[in-house]
């Protein structure tokens, strides 16, 4: 039989469908946390919200963290499924001692940013990585669109759009929609020679965007700006302090900013600046992360909107969520997990 656990909260409807029942501690497992719980014929699903639910910024004493620990050793699943909750080096290594060298295991990213995964513990103790890319997309795109109210704007203002993948192109489909002045930044657009097709490839006509060559370009007299880039490169670099207090000076008046970014890609001296304006009433800004970074933002900067996963709450987004993760569980447990490519 084959386990999946589950550590992040998922859609009533999955769970309705799924057959998961309130468990009966005493009668099955002796587990200090609630969990829901089925036992199939073929597959066992142990589903434990409270590991994401109680997770809290200060990560040396996050209570999550010991029962993450605790649900790996006592039910020893074949596949973990987390959201934004970290899996640090200390669960991975209890996990693998508990079920041993002879199974394959995995953790499933129910969503994109893998970064609160230790993925160099995983490669150590040889448990895959995978995440579910594109999934969220367009309802990231549609909530960073609503926020920043393109549909209110005068036409020719400078919608401003760091970062071109999934979500920034479907923005950037916006922006030309309502007659905006599009540009855009990202690594993929850098080569003229290139740049042509993978606009293409993306479905934005080309004739209808500026690509900028730099920060300071993309954010000089934008109105409106996107970011939607990712934390970590794919040479395993960081988007560190990429946006510096000189690109919010060179903003358009009033302007707005939405990111479903990480909020360390912004400096410090930017943070206090927008805090500031955003006091004063001079910027709208939003920034839709993880719990524990919007916990951290809101310590320091009071003033900043910072929200955590509502940017794919629609009742619509996590049930594709939900669907993505168990097919790609039920696809994991036949094969090997050693063909799969750790990912960023």
């Amino acid at each position: 039989m084959t386990k999946i656990l589950i550590s992040h909260p998922i859609h009533p409807v999955t769970i309705r469908r799924l057959g998961l029942r309130l468990a009966n501690v005493s009668d099955i497992f002796s587990f200090p946390e609630e969990f829901f719980y089925r036992d199939g014929s073929d597959e066992e699903i142990i589903y434990i919200p409270n590991i994401s639910l109680k997770q809290t910024p200060d990560e040396q004493n996050d209570p999550s963290l010991d029962i993450l620990r605790q649900a790996l050793t006592v039910f020893q699943p074949d596949v973990l499924i987390v959201g934004n909750n970290a899996v640090p080096k200390l669960a991975i290594a209890a996990w693998r001692k508990a079920v041993g060298y002879n199974k394959n295991l995995l953790i499933i990213r129910r969503g994109v940013d893998t970064r609160a995964i230790d993925k160099e513990a995983a490669r150590q103790y040889q448990v895959g990585v995978d995440n579910l890319p594109g999934i969220n997309s367009p309802y990231v795109a549609q909530h960073m669109s609503r926020y920043l109210q393109l549909y209110k704007t005068e036409l020719k203002r400078k919608l401003a759009i760091i970062g071109t993948g999934n979500i920034g192109k479907n923005i950037a489909l916006d922006g030309i929609a309502w007659e905006l002045d599009v540009h855009l930044l990202s690594p993929s657009l850098q080569d003229p020679h290139k740049r042509q097709l993978t606009l293409w490839q993306r479905g934005i006509p080309s004739k209808k965007v500026v690509c900028a060559q730099n920060y300071d370009r993309v954010f000089e007299n934008a109105t409106y700006v996107a970011i939607s880039v990712p934390w970590e490169n794919s040479d395993g670099s960081h988007n560190t302090d990429i946006i510096d207090e000189h690109h919010i000076r060179s903003l358009a008046p009033n302007a707005r900013i939405v990111s479903a970014s990480v909020p360390r890609i912004f400096s410090e001296r930017a943070l206090a600046l927008m805090n500031e304006w955003v006091r004063q009433e001079k910027i709208f800004l939003r920034i839709d992360t993880s719990k524990r970074r919007a916990q951290e933002v809101k310590k320091h900067y009071p003033n900043i909107d910072a929200a955590h996963d509502v940017a794919f709450a629609s009742p619509e987004c996590q049930q594709e969520l939900d669907n993505a993760m168990l097919i790609k569980a039920r696809e994991f447990l036949p094969t090997s997990v050693w063909d799969k490519v750790l990912v960023g």
